[in-house]
């Protein structure tokens, strides 16, 4: 799980190093959250170790009180009480091993519960990171649309206004653009404003 842990991570350090691209950012999201259901599921076998252990530990507790009623009632100690006394600490030696055993599993269980929360929490951060690239492209082509009609239309603006300029004057296509262009740099204005000017003079004259 530690390998997976840092390919996963290298891929987001990468992919938050580039462009944002929003299908990358919800794959990794994805996996975010497949490996904090695996990191889920790696705590809940720890727990259940832990509960195993416990009760084997319990098991050997009783065992070991067995063997000391069993040495305290025997009438030679020498004899029949010291392997009871000797197998009644190896039980209860067994019992702190498998309640430090327990208690490892179940600092691991949290371990990995709190990894897992932190696992979501990044597939969250992608998710958004996601959406908000989504937004920007749309944004942006929004605002790339705008400008080029914009464009379009300056250009059929001037277009209209070199033509009126060719007749009033009898020069070419270069020429007219030339007068309008002169207009603008003289007066400041933009060429786009010189043609609508050169329009609507003619509209209303």
């Amino acid at each position: 799980m530690a390998a997976r842990e840092a390919e996963l991570a290298e891929r987001e350090r990468q992919a938050a190093a580039g462009p944002a691209d929003p299908d990358l950012l919800a794959v990794l999201a994805k996996e975010r959250d497949a490996l904090a259901d695996a990191r889920e599921a790696a705590a809940g076998a720890r727990d259940t170790a832990a509960l195993t252990r416990r009760e084997r530990a319990a098991g050997r507790d009783v065992a070991a009180s067995e063997r000391d009623r069993h040495s305290r009632g025997a009438h030679d100690d020498g004899d029949a009480g010291f392997p009871d006394r000797f197998l009644s600490g190896r039980d209860v030696d067994a019992s702190a091993g498998d309640r430090a055993d327990a208690l490892h599993d179940e600092r691991s269980a949290r371990e990995d519960r709190q990894r897992s929360r932190e696992d979501r929490h990044r597939a969250s951060d992608d998710r958004d990171a996601a959406a908000e690239a989504v937004h920007k492209a749309a944004d942006a082509a929004a605002e790339e649309t705008a400008h080029q009609r914009e464009e379009l239309e300056d250009r059929i603006l001037i277009g209209i206004a070199q033509g009126l300029l060719m007749a009033d004057h009898n020069v070419t296509a270069d020429d007219a653009l030339d007068l309008l262009a002169k207009r603008s740099q003289s007066s400041n204005v933009r060429l786009r404003d010189i043609a609508a000017r050169v329009v609507e003079e003619r509209a209303n004259g």
